[in-house]
């Protein structure tokens, strides 16, 4: 008996939600459609509030603008005027490193040219039976 008790209360609550929610249908509709327009007549109070603070700040935003693309290039140019420093002020060092890469190309060279000719110096036997084959 207490579970279909159970069961009928919870059919009685189930139901009367439904009928509720028909009965009142219209009262929901009307609610979600304040909702919107009250929504709508924001976003369009704050657009125009916006615009009245940019219509009557005009010369501050001009000035804000110009302020702006004058740091901007002041930023390129210390980077570009910053690189050809650099390059002046380390320009022996880079001169430095590239006569050290040559230096030891040339080395390299001559230690493979005369490597081979010192190895068949010292392996003269084995170079002559090398060249007769």
């Amino acid at each position: 008996w207490q579970q279909v008790y159970q069961d009928q209360k919870f059919a009685a609550r189930m139901g009367g939600g439904a009928i509720r929610r028909m009965l009142n249908r219209k009262l929901s509709m009307a609610w979600e459609q304040w909702q919107q327009v009250c929504a709508q007549m924001r976003a369009e109070r704050e657009a125009l509030e916006r615009a009245a603070r940019k219509f009557l700040n005009q010369k501050m935003y001009a000035a804000w603008n110009m302020w702006r693309s004058w740091a901007e290039e002041m930023r390129r140019q210390q980077k570009a005027m910053g690189g050809a420093i650099r390059r002046m002020i380390y320009r022996k060092l880079s001169m430095g490193w590239e006569k050290w890469q040559q230096v030891y190309q040339e080395l390299k060279f001559a230690n493979r040219m005369g490597g081979g000719a010192i190895r068949r110096m010292l392996h003269r036997k084995l170079s002559m039976a090398w060249e007769k084959w």
